[in-house]
């Protein structure tokens, strides 16, 4: 939390200085806003989220969210990338969307690894129920295409649930399950290197055709 409102004060300044040095441009500069994405890794610091047999959702959904952060920075102009916890923190569901609704984003990604007690695999994205055939369901779709396509993974499909990321924020927002921590064969892939790599592949150039839909 502490780092949530460092990263919020040194924002504002950031803005100010910013302000300050082009106020010789004219009005028209200031209204070409950037995209606001915030990208949140469920989980963190002492809430660890679901366990495999060698791995935690925590430190899976964080990696694969840096990576998707770092991918997006680089290929899309004009995109402001936000990350609700760019460590290993505990944030409350409240100041993940609080964080989101804040900074004004034009679009909260979540990213999570999926758990089960049988031998349930394959990826899966939700929005709130109230955002069927949205912006949040484009998205949504767009992410699970990717997955196949070029992830070669089991889709589950898109899907809605009550999420308080998803009930709370005020955009276009999503939360991806991006495999079964509980499934064996789905650990050892996206703990791997090779695995994360792809997942951050396929969220970042579903984001990148998002984007191009809604400019």
């Amino acid at each position: 939390m502490r780092k949530y409102l460092f990263y919020i004060s040194c924002t504002i300044l950031s803005a100010c200085i910013l302000l300050a040095a082009t106020g010789c441009r004219s009005s028209r500069s200031f209204q070409q806003k950037p995209f606001v994405l915030v990208v949140d890794a469920g989980h963190g610091g002492n809430d660890q989220g679901a366990a495999g047999r060698r791995s935690l959702e925590k430190d899976i959904n964080l990696k694969v969210a840096r990576r998707v952060c770092k991918l997006i920075r680089k290929k899309c102009k004009g995109v402001e990338v936000i990350q609700t916890r760019p460590d290993d923190e505990f944030v409350t569901l409240d100041d993940r969307a609080g964080m989101a609704n804040y900074f004004g984003a034009d679009l909260f990604i979540s990213i999570h690894s999926n758990s089960s007690r049988g031998w349930a695999e394959g990826t899966e994205t939700f929005i709130h129920p109230s955002a069927l055939g949205s912006r949040s369901e484009r998205m949504a779709r767009l992410i699970e295409h990717e997955y196949v396509w070029q992830g070669q993974r089991k889709s589950r499909g898109v899907k809605t649930a009550n999420f308080a990321v998803l009930r709370n924020t005020r955009m276009p927002a999503v939360l991806t399950e991006v495999g079964f921590i509980s499934n064996k064969q789905e650990e050892k892939f996206i703990k791997s290197k090779r695995g994360q790599k792809k997942l951050a592949h396929c969220i970042s150039d579903a984001f990148a055709r998002y984007r191009k839909e809604y400019p």
